[in-house]
């Protein structure tokens, strides 16, 4: 489904420098949730990891990482954190608020690349090391947009340590689809056709972690609180879930 990528690309490269008017607030909550649930996620996630120095190396895969939602929520927690996004326009809002934090490369750095799909023109692979061997891999609100979600925990599976952590905060699937029922610009409503699927329910994604070798100690949350987004002016509330499992 490359045209479902293209769409993507096309959608977040437009709109990277303004896309927390319509999700900030899904985005904080999302911060919200990772942070609040990082030692049920990892025990390697309890303690806080200075710039300088810690006890031990903790790296952390921000897949279709946006703006760094899974990195602003643990990067107390990790020694390293990496962003990959197939959107260049949200790799550099992401590598833009490293900056602006003060975080060196080394710390925090986010590349343009799609785990499912081949380079783009004038794209700079990742160096390998930004591919593989890292404790958690998050992806977060963005595996309802992929063309094959399996493969693509298959993928993060492949990226992870032996043990690591693959955590998934994404839509619970529902038969109410509101932003159905807003009246909205045909400009606005192409992100409708950014997404592929409409949520996950827990054995569905248990079944995807099984078969991409990431099913021990699986566990699939409801998050209590509805997550808020807003649409041409109109605020929307969906249920959402976060899961974790290990690479075996």
């Amino acid at each position: 489904m490359a045209d479902l990528t293209a769409r993507n690309r096309e959608h977040f490269d437009q709109h990277a420098s303004d896309h927390l008017d319509d999700f900030g607030a899904l985005i904080q909550a999302a911060i919200d949730e990772i942070q609040a649930r990082r030692s049920w996620i990892s025990t390697k996630l309890t303690d806080a990891k200075t710039q300088s120095g810690a006890s031990q190396e903790v790296r952390l895969l921000d897949y279709a990482c946006g703006s760094g939602t899974a990195t602003k929520a643990l990067i107390p927690f990790v020694t390293q954190a990496v962003g990959l996004d197939l959107s260049q326009g949200m790799v550099d809002q992401y590598n833009k608020w490293a900056k602006e934090q003060g975080y060196s490369p080394d710390k925090v750095v986010g590349y343009q690349h799609d785990l499912l799909g081949e380079p783009q023109a004038g794209e700079q692979s990742p160096p390998p090391e930004a591919l593989s061997n890292f404790d958690i891999a998050v992806i977060s609100m963005a595996l309802h947009h992929v063309s094959d979600p399996g493969k693509m925990l298959e993928k993060l599976a492949g990226c992870l340590k032996p043990g690591g952590v693959c955590v998934v905060l994404d839509r619970v699937p529902s038969d109410h689809r509101p932003e159905l029922e807003i009246d909205m610009p045909e400009e606005r409503k192409k992100v409708l056709s950014t997404i592929n699927k409409h949520g996950f329910d827990g054995e569905e994604l248990r079944k995807l972690y099984q078969d991409a070798g990431l099913g021990p100690n699986f566990d699939y949350v409801v998050v209590e609180k509805p997550f808020e987004i807003t649409l041409h002016n109109h605020k929307l509330y969906i249920k959402g879930f976060i899961s974790r499992g290990e690479k075996e």
